[in-house]
């Protein structure tokens, strides 16, 4: 069998004298879906904001395609191809659709404008390919249903190079 992408071995994440993690072994292959329950303060949120590069683990180790690594950031996580979607969906509900698709990744041309029709373009195909058709990327975020903001997130993740794709309580931002 192939190499896992992502290979989780003994981690323990402890806050103070707190143990949240408490040796974790997980093994993620490309096309697989997991899906992790548990009791509130069982370590769900603590795992997933381990392997997005929010918080380092106390000991053991992360691999990805069989290469030891340690996120030192969420940004460490991402370039690895980790992306992660909270619960809270890490929008800006002010800002535009194109302006959350890019925050920090803004696409810029000469003298650092920023190129807003084609970052405006992608931001509408990227939403449209995981089904989700509206006509103004230039509207605002909080516009959209709790829905809408989930597939944008989700969509921002996987435009951004997410190998793996890590949903934090993915029906928490959804209607009836």
């Amino acid at each position: 069998m192939a190499e896992p992408y992502l290979r989780v071995e003994n981690l323990i994440k402890k806050f103070g004298p707190f143990m949240a993690l408490n040796g974790v072994n997980l093994e993620v292959y490309p096309g697989e879906v997991h899906a992790l329950l548990g009791d509130n303060g069982a370590g769900k949120s603590t795992l997933i904001k381990t392997l997005a590069g929010v918080h380092q683990p106390s000991s053991g180790q992360l691999y990805i395609e069989g290469k030891p690594v340690n996120f030192r950031s969420p940004r460490d996580a991402s370039d690895a191809g980790i992306g992660t979607v909270y619960q809270d969906l890490a929008v800006n509900q002010l800002m535009s659709v194109t302006r959350n698709f890019f925050m920090g990744r803004e696409l810029k041309g000469p003298l650092g404008t920023l190129r807003m029709a084609e970052m405006d373009k992608i931001a509408h195909d990227e939403m449209l390919k995981i089904g989700i058709d509206f006509s103004d990327p230039t509207q605002a975020v909080g516009t959209m249903s709790g829905g809408q903001r989930q597939t944008l997130a989700i969509a921002r993740a996987i435009y951004f190079g997410a190998k793996v794709l890590i949903l934090d309580e993915p029906t928490s931002a959804l209607g009836q």
